[in-house]
């Protein structure tokens, strides 16, 4: 499906919604409600004016999901990127990080787990017991500051249960693949509640290593272990604890000079995470003028990416290099607001919300690097970022009439970051950024919603410690001139414009939302080739104009009978790039305005159906589909478009569930990843593309008891 039938099929899914009424469905089978939960409000995502997507645990089980990767295809616009065992860079309408080395980074798209910020950590991404996940496309500069350009990623876990319950989780498939899981849950006395969720993630992965005659050096290996207790020590008085440990080892050697899943590495890498955190909500209801909410959140992770960059056992030729990137990284959050009760409006009848937000962070990283180019060479680095944030914030709601809603919302934030490494780099980038949102909703009746928003997202700017370090080291005068006047990037904004509807027909078993957006990148920040020295190449950032997004997304969800659901998802993209300009590997400028965004496909599809038949058994299949994309702005080399077929099969029988499943069945090679530059000695050098492969075929039986 190219572009242009993507298109296509969006008309034929819009003449559909406006004969839907025509189609017969039976009376008793409805869509549930969803909540959402990272607004400052829980509310229906129905009756939200956003665009969002939600995962249902339902939706995680069906296709097996062990992290957040397995389910990013199902909603539209959104894409990640690879470059280590994980995804651990989202995009959303075209806009986010795709990689991380030595420099520092702030995110585009937030990433939140149980109220705790794991921005930038993708490998906390894992799914066990986990309830809910909401991607919310768009800016949330209101509600989520700094962290959320592009929209934000919120997973929800299971609550602690008033009853005593609890289950086992079993798994096994190919390459090795095993999984075991526990959940406990229940009263531990009349007012506290707790759950206790425990799992294990392994395999071998999907490369074989010819130089150690391996087939896990690109292994799977993660443990996530959450605590959750529920106290209410007096009835106006909620407190929620969550304590979360991550132990994440996966190996990272996904590239290889041939593009294949076959490498020839002798230093096969690696990919680390361990994380604790821990998040404490306190819900006050004392006052009859209004709730009070503090949320305190303490996160602290040990990170380690490493690889062998030369992809292979070229030590015959005189050319070995490895890379290795240890962080330390501390962060600290409070969130203090204030949320009206009903009978206590403002300003004519406004709802409100008003709080303050302090962040504090700070990152220590330990470079090395063991490189061999006929002659010994080892560098090494270390520095130290941190970035300080604090924010006021508010938002007032008005109902107008029977059929109006408008709301206004503000986010003043500040930041400081300051940067200092053993190369002699050191910069400080502080500045005021402003946020908000500015929607209008129509209900049309008690089954459609139609709204109109605007909203103003931002990132804080930063400093090009890589480039200007590289400079310092080779001494190169002219290139530390020239740097110095580039040293600092400035923040980015995103004015993000939106139009959609939500709607309910045949007797509310069917939703269909539709939304159009643009978006107005200003000051986006982009990565620019930079040459040191001969074929030393780098990059800086800097702050460029005439940038935007622009798209459609509409989902259909469809329980036509009781035993049938249908749904659908598409997502239509064009981006374009402002005034860009880069250096090739070639020494070539490339004129990049007005060429489509990286990570930015032009269409993305989920579709598929769900059947329970012989009153224990439910099968599933659905179809992924995503167009080409570039994998950098500074090259012009693409990924392939790409179709996945997934299946499921499940047996329930009182407590227990079997299931026998697939994704990928067709076996499609997809690639995530790519980079072009000269890496190979034996051809001279010569620039070619290098890339990494999706998930291939896998296939496996889970097991599942309730108690």
């Amino acid at each position: 499906m190219n572009f242009y039938q993507c298109k296509y099929f969006t008309l034929l899914c819009l003449l559909a919604i406006g004969t839907g009424n025509a189609l017969p469905a039976s009376a008793d089978p409805v869509i549930d409600e969803i909540i959402i939960s990272a607004d400052f409000r829980a509310a229906s995502a129905q009756t939200t004016p956003a665009s969002i997507s939600i995962v249902s645990e339902a939706r995680l089980i069906d296709r097996t999901a062990k992290h957040l990767e397995d389910v990013l295809n199902i909603a539209a616009n959104v894409n990640s990127a690879a470059g280590a065992s994980r995804g651990r860079f989202f995009q959303i309408r075209g806009i986010g990080e795709r990689s991380q080395f030595k420099e520092p980074l702030d995110s585009s798209v937030g990433l939140v787990v149980d109220g705790i910020d794991f921005s930038n950590l993708g490998l906390a991404g894992g799914v066990y017991d986990v309830e809910q996940i909401e991607i919310l496309r768009g800016s949330q500069g209101t509600a989520f500051g700094s962290s959320a350009l592009a929209g934000l990623i919120n997973i929800s876990s299971a609550a602690p249960t008033k009853e005593f319950e609890g289950q086992v989780d079993l798994g096994m498939g190919n390459y090795a693949s095993q999984s075991i899981g526990m959940v406990v849950s229940g009263p531990i006395s009349n007012r506290l509640l707790g759950r206790i969720a425990i799992s294990k993630n392994s395999g071998d992965g999907y490369i074989k290593n010819d130089f150690s005659n391996r087939d896990d050096t690109n292994n799977i290996d993660e443990l996530l272990m959450r605590a959750k207790l529920h106290w209410t020590p007096i009835d106006a008085l909620d407190i929620d604890l969550t304590a979360v440990f991550i132990d994440t080892d996966n190996g990272y050697n996904a590239f290889s000079l041939e593009n294949t899943r076959r490498t020839r590495s002798d230093e096969p890498g690696h990919d680390r995470q361990e994380s604790s955190a821990v998040a404490l909500k306190s819900t006050w209801r004392g006052s009859p003028a209004y709730l009070f909410e503090a949320q305190i959140s303490v996160e602290d992770s040990n990170l380690e990416y490493g690889f062998d960059w030369d992809w292979s056992d070229f030590d015959t030729l005189g050319v070995r290099g490895f890379e290795n990137n240890i962080r330390d990284r501390e962060a600290k959050s409070i969130d203090l607001r204030f949320l009206s009760k009903p009978g206590n409006e403002i300003f004519a009848g406004a709802s409100w919300v008003a709080g303050v937000y302090a962040y504090d962070r700070q990152v220590d990283l330990s470079y090395s690097e063991d490189a061999d180019y006929w002659g010994a060479w080892t560098g090494s680095l270390s520095s130290r970022f941190e970035s300080r944030r604090f924010a006021a914030y508010g938002q007032l709601d008005w109902s107008v009439g029977d059929h109006w809603m408008l709301s206004l919302g503000s986010r003043v934030e500040h930041f400081d970051n300051q940067y200092t490494d053993s190369y002699g780099v050191a910069g400080e980038i502080a500045d005021d950024l402003v946020g908000g949102k500015l929607s209008l909703q129509y209900i049309i009746d008690d089954s459609a919603m139609a709204y109109a928003s605007v909203t103003r997202g931002y990132k804080t700017g930063g400093i090009n410690s890589d480039a200007m370090g590289k400079a310092l080291v080779n001494e190169d005068a002219a290139s530390i001139a020239f740097l110095q006047n580039h040293l600092s990037y400035d923040g980015e904004v995103a004015l993000n414009y939106e139009v959609g509807l939500k709607s309910f027909h045949l007797e509310d078993s069917l939703t269909v939302n539709l939304t159009a957006f643009y978006i107005d990148r200003q000051d986006m920040q982009a990565s620019v080739a930079f040459e040191i020295s001969t074929a030393n190449w780098t990059a800086y950032r800097e702050n460029i104009q005439g940038s935007n997004n622009y798209g459609l997304e509409l989902e259909l969800d469809w329980q036509a009978s009781e035993q049938l659901r249908l749904f659908a998802g598409v997502g239509v993209l064009d981006t374009q790039l402002g005034d860009l300009q880069v250096l090739d590997v070639n020494d070539e400028v490339l004129k990049q305005s007005g060429r489509d965004q990286a990570h930015a496909p032009g269409y993305q599809f989920n579709a598929g159906l769900e059947y329970g038949f012989m009153q224990h058994y439910s099968a599933s299949i659905q179809v992924d589909g995503k167009d080409n994309f570039y994998f950098s702005n500074s090259h012009n080399q693409q990924s392939d478009a790409y179709e996945l077929v997934h299946a499921n099969l499940s047996y329930r029988q009182g407590a227990v569930t079997i299931s026998v499943w697939g994704r990928n069945l067709t076996d499609k090679d997809y690639q995530v990843r790519g980079f072009y530059f000269g890496n190979n000695p034996a051809n001279g050098w010569i620039p070619e593309s290098y890339i990494q492969f999706g998930e291939p075929r896998v296939f496996g039986l889970s097991g599942k008891y309730d108690f």
